[in-house]
């Protein structure tokens, strides 16, 4: 029965994505987040205390992570940006920053690892890893799919 209810839930959040257009950033931020929350909760199998345990802990990481992400694309759109005009020094300085911001976030993904562990079996955390992969995949394909749906609208006659 809970399945049920979480994927009948995920297939209408599913189609409230497509009819998002009028929402602002943060309310779609927001509804994503709670499509994932879903998805995850229903591929980890996670107790209602398992969860209570979980989801602190992995918001927390997922925050820091995408922090640090953020950080280091920011850097490195910038040094593009002007990579022509920048001195080999410069660029340098951009790229060891951009390292280093990557390396912590190996450190932070074996942190957490370590952390997932005492709060997961080892197989929801498999399952935490492959339901993270498949969740990109997802919106990868969703965003891919929409793209496509707005170019042949594009294409079609106006009567």
């Amino acid at each position: 029965m809970k399945k049920l209810i979480i994927t009948i839930l995920m297939s209408a959040s599913i189609l409230a994505s497509y009819a998002q257009e009028g929402r602002s950033n943060i309310d779609k931020i927001e509804h994503l987040k709670a499509q994932k929350v879903a998805f995850m909760t229903e591929k980890i199998g996670l107790s209602t205390s398992d969860a209570q345990r979980f989801w602190p802990v992995y918001n927390e990481y997922s925050a820091k992570k995408d922090s640090l992400h953020h950080t280091r694309v920011k850097e490195r759109m910038a040094m593009n940006k002007d990579l022509d005009k920048l001195s080999d020094k410069a660029k340098t300085e951009s790229l060891d920053k951009q390292k280093a911001l990557q390396w912590e976030e190996d450190k932070l993904d074996k942190y957490y690892y370590n952390e997932f562990k005492k709060i997961l079996t080892i197989d929801q955390v498999i399952k935490l890893y492959d339901a993270e992969y498949e969740f990109r995949m997802r919106l990868i394909r969703q965003i891919k799919e929409k793209k496509e749906a707005s170019k042949r609208e594009e294409k079609m006659p106006v009567s």
